[in-house]
């Protein structure tokens, strides 16, 4: 699939759910980074079985992805910002169901720390930046992926680097740290699932290294762990910053840890 036709696809699934002019930006502004992720994980070219995808939420992957799926089921967090894709999941034969991650795998006195599905029942894991906004411990998450992937599967990862060239400049200038804080403020009240939580924050972001012993650790194996690089999309850039994303991309593709999120793929062993 192409950019364009990724984007041309994507485009309808977005005035099909109403979201054109709203939530649909998610999409917009990430879209070459998921198309490159998507190539990256080659899902475009295979067979990928019966795929479990966490956390899409305005990717629009699992409707771009279904035609080279056998079975197709979704977790996501019981927000209201993607109910309008539920009739959407609906038409195209994917399984969707809201889970709290929070309740399930955090410190509550309530949790299971275990998914619903059936062990070695899914072929593909997908879960693209996702495990950065959990705010718990992620080892029992992981281990469930472990345990719900198929022998011969492999789960696909990705997440923001947190020794990218961006944090350290961020870190080293203070730049956008007060803004961070200030979301936490903005969204103190926000509801969801009947409490009040926002699930949009970054709680831990990983090295390349990190999510390699991460995964490693919990019974897999891990077949490549790297970084690319990618931006946000915007429609103009002043000069400044087109010169900065340009050395940034050919510093992080000279120093690959460095580069702005890091990708995993993992078998069972």
């Amino acid at each position: 699939m192409t950019k364009q036709q990724f984007f041309t696809k994507a485009e309808e699934i977005s005035r099909k759910a109403q979201v054109m002019d709203g939530l649909h930006g998610y999409f917009s502004s990430s879209a070459s980074r998921l198309h490159h992720c998507c190539n990256l994980f080659n899902l475009f070219s295979e067979n990928l079985g019966d795929v479990l995808e966490i956390g899409p939420f305005y990717g629009y992957t699992p409707f771009l992805l279904r035609q080279n799926s056998s079975r197709y089921t979704v977790l996501e967090g019981d927000d209201p910002a993607v109910y309008p894709l539920k009739p959407l999941y609906d038409e195209a034969a994917i399984q969707l169901s809201f889970v709290d991650f929070f309740e399930m795998f955090g410190p509550t006195h309530n949790a299971s720390h275990k998914l619903a599905e059936a062990d070695s029942s899914y072929d593909t894991i997908l879960c693209w930046e996702t495990m950065e906004h959990f705010n718990f411990n992620p080892v029992k998450f992981v281990r469930e992926l472990q345990r719900v992937l198929k022998p011969s599967g492999q789960v696909c990862i990705t997440v923001p680097n947190r020794g990218s060239l961006q944090s350290i400049y961020s870190l080293l200038s203070g730049r956008n740290q007060s803004t961070i804080v200030n979301s936490y403020f903005t969204f103190e009240d926000y509801v969801s699932n009947g409490k009040k939580a926002f699930y949009g924050f970054h709680w831990r972001e990983y090295t390349p290294k990190e999510l390699a012993s991460l995964f490693n650790q919990a019974g897999f194996e891990v077949i490549v762990c790297k970084t690319f690089t990618a931006f946000q999309d915007h429609a103009q850039l002043n000069f400044t910053r087109k010169v900065a994303r340009i050395f940034v991309r050919a510093a992080s593709n000279f120093l690959n840890r460095f580069g702005s999120h890091v990708y995993l793929v993992a078998s069972k062993r």
